[in-house]
């Protein structure tokens, strides 16, 4: 019974964690980024979590634990990168703005 309970945190956990994952990569895509360091917070948090229930998960959980922590991984490094493609492009856009105003 014990071990169903936190089967079901456990999937919760992850459901919620693939969620934020997702609404960040489509803030990032519009441009909020004021948004997106409060559910990074949520997502580290829900990270958190799952480290303290590590030591009583079977097997099966703690494979799907790696995959949902090595998923998740690859996406936040997609989305830094994504990130910081965006700013150099507005870095390369304001200096552009900049020279041609001066020009003028």
């Amino acid at each position: 019974m014990q071990q169903t309970k936190l089967n079901n945190k456990i999937d919760n956990y992850c459901n919620e964690l693939e969620l934020l994952s997702s609404k960040m990569a489509e803030l990032l895509d519009v441009g909020n980024y004021s948004a997106i360091e409060s559910i990074d917070l949520k997502r580290k948090f829900i990270l958190k979590e799952i480290s303290k229930d590590v030591t009583s998960l079977s097997n099966n959980n703690k494979n799907k634990i790696q995959l949902v922590w090595v998923n998740n991984k690859n996406m936040m490094e997609v989305l830094n990168e994504r990130l910081e493609d965006k700013k150099k492009k507005f870095i390369k856009k304001k200096k552009l703005f900049k020279a041609y105003t001066f020009d003028n």
